[in-house]
């Protein structure tokens, strides 16, 4: 699984570079961490308060960045414009928090592709991603293998913490 998504030249689009195997951020971690938010938001889709957000990351230890020095809640209000996040949004504060931060272009890339902002891509999203395929069968066949790959709850969608895992681990 690991090794056929991560070699996707698909992916590649949506990550210019991905940390590698030494990355502090672990998928125990994102596992952890997208519990936890479902949990409060009501699903990964969901979207939380930049300070509700905030609460979550100090009672994991995760208040600041950059060596300590700065608030992670400066760094929300800095990549959000809105009082509301969403899960990607809250699951690239906690990678910069522990020093290991997910390559910024991933979650742009996935935010760009989710139109409808629903907080995953379905197919037609996803099909975004193979703009290079010569004939509709192809682009088919090519969304129905990526799904396969990356749909860990098989729902039908691959929702960003799916995507981080497929492209980081």
């Amino acid at each position: 699984y690991q090794r056929r998504v991560r070699g996707s030249p698909l992916l590649s689009k949506m990550a210019s570079s991905s940390s590698g195997p030494d990355m502090k951020f672990t998928i125990e971690t994102l596992d952890s961490h997208a519990k936890r938010y479902a949990e409060k938001a009501g699903s990964l889709s969901g979207k939380m308060s930049q300070d509700e957000a905030v609460k979550m990351l100090v009672e994991h230890d995760l208040a600041v960045y950059g060596d300590g020095r700065f608030p992670i809640e400066d760094y929300l209000r800095a990549i959000c414009r809105t009082p509301t996040i969403t899960f990607a949004d809250y699951l690239q504060a906690v990678s910069m928090a522990m020093g290991d931060p997910i390559d910024a272009g991933v979650r742009e890339n996935f935010l760009k592709l989710d139109k409808d902002r629903s907080g995953a891509l379905d197919c037609a999203e996803l099909g975004e991603l193979l703009d290079e395929c010569t004939s509709v069968s192809q682009k088919r066949e090519q969304v129905k293998e990526l799904l396969e790959c990356m749909d860990v709850d098989n729902d039908g969608k691959v929702n960003y913490a799916e995507i981080v895992k497929a492209i980081c681990f």
